[in-house]
């Protein structure tokens, strides 16, 4: 009988580290922007603050063998790439 691909321990794995993730992704985003405020505007230090959140975040997740599944194989400086251009169109249309 094969063994089930889904079981309560890899849900359970793969959601803490989802949640971790997401605090970590938090934590460096508002920590890069609020760094690079003091030296660039505000809109590209938060465009930038996010990127550079998601890249350390999704290097770090794939140095511990633990990427999410959707991300599985992307490379951090495109996620990060995409993420902030993400923040800078919708601060663009948004303003």
């Amino acid at each position: 009988m094969a063994k089930s691909r889904w079981s309560v321990r890899r849900l359970v794995w793969q959601a803490g580290f989802f949640l971790l993730g997401a605090l970590l992704t938090g934590f460096l985003t508002v920590f890069f922007a609020r760094f690079l405020a003091h030296y660039i505007g505000s809109h590209w230090s938060v465009v930038l603050g996010v990127g550079l959140g998601v890249s350390l975040t999704l290097w770090i997740t794939q140095w511990m063998k633990q990427p999410p599944f959707i991300l599985k194989g992307t490379s951090p400086f495109i996620a990060g790439f995409c993420a902030a251009l993400g923040v800078h169109v919708s601060r663009v249309w948004l303003s």
